[in-house]
C-alpha cells in the first residue's frame, strides 16, 4: 500500500476533476480512466457512487470519492481502501435542531460534524441508510456507533484545509496514511 490519499478541489465538473486527479494518482493518461457508478440500495450502475472501472492498463483502480458545494468540487483518491469525501460551506449545519438531524459532539462545529459523518456514509457506500444520529466521529476516527449497519473497523477522519469551505475525508483502512496530498487547481 502506498499509504496516500490524494485530494483536490476546483470550481470545475467534478467528473472531469475526478477523472484527471485519478489519472495523476495512477501516473496515465486521462484517457486510460473510466468512471461509472454503483448504487447501493438498487444495484444501478446508472446512479450512485462514483468508481473507477478496471482496465487492461488499470487492472488496480484506486477507490475514489466526489462533493460538490455549490460550485465548488472536491475528489479523493486512494489505494487504502474505501473513501468518501464531503464538503459544505463554513455554517451550513448552524441551524435550531442540527441535533436531531446529526450526532454532535460538544464543542465541534456542526458542520464538521456533518461533513465527517457524510464523508463517512460515502465511505461506507451506504448513503443515508446508516442514521448520521446514530454515529459520532472526532479527529481520531469513529466514537460512538449505535447503528445496526456494520461498524467499520477503521476509520480514519481527514480534516482537509480548502479556502472558504468545509472538507472531511474518511479512509477505511487499518493501514497508517503516510502522506495526504491538497491541492487546489485554478
Amino acid at each position: 500500500m502506498s499509504g496516500r490519499v490524494l485530494v483536490a478541489y476546483a470550481e470545475v465538473a467534478a467528473h472531469d476533476l475526478l477523472r484527471s486527479e485519478v489519472a495523476r494518482f495512477h501516473g496515465v493518461s486521462r484517457d486510460r480512466v473510466v468512471l461509472g457508478h454503483a448504487c447501493g440500495r438498487c444495484g444501478s450502475d446508472e446512479h450512485g457512487r462514483p468508481l473507477v472501472l478496471p482496465t487492461a492498463s488499470l487492472r488496480e483502480p484506486a477507490a475514489v470519492s466526489l462533493a460538490r458545494a455549490g460550485a465548488m468540487s472536491v475528489v479523493a483518491v486512494t489505494d487504502l481502501g474505501p473513501i468518501g469525501v464531503d464538503v459544505e460551506p463554513p455554517g451550513a449545519a448552524d441551524f435550531p435542531g442540527f441535533p436531531t438531524v446529526a450526532a454532535h459532539l460538544p464543542g465541534t462545529d456542526p458542520t464538521r460534524t456533518w461533513v465527517r459523518t457524510e464523508a463517512l456514509v460515502k465511505a461506507l457506500g451506504t448513503g443515508l441508510v446508516l442514521d448520521p444520529r446514530h454515529v459520532r466521529l472526532d479527529e481520531t476516527g469513529v466514537v460512538r456507533w449505535e447503528s445496526d449497519q456494520p461498524r467499520p473497523p477503521h476509520a480514519r477522519v481527514l480534516d482537509v484545509d480548502v479556502p472558504r469551505h468545509v472538507v472531511s475525508v474518511v479512509v477505511l483502512t487499518g493501514h497508517d496514511v503516510v502522506a495526504v496530498e491538497v491541492r487546489g487547481l485554478d
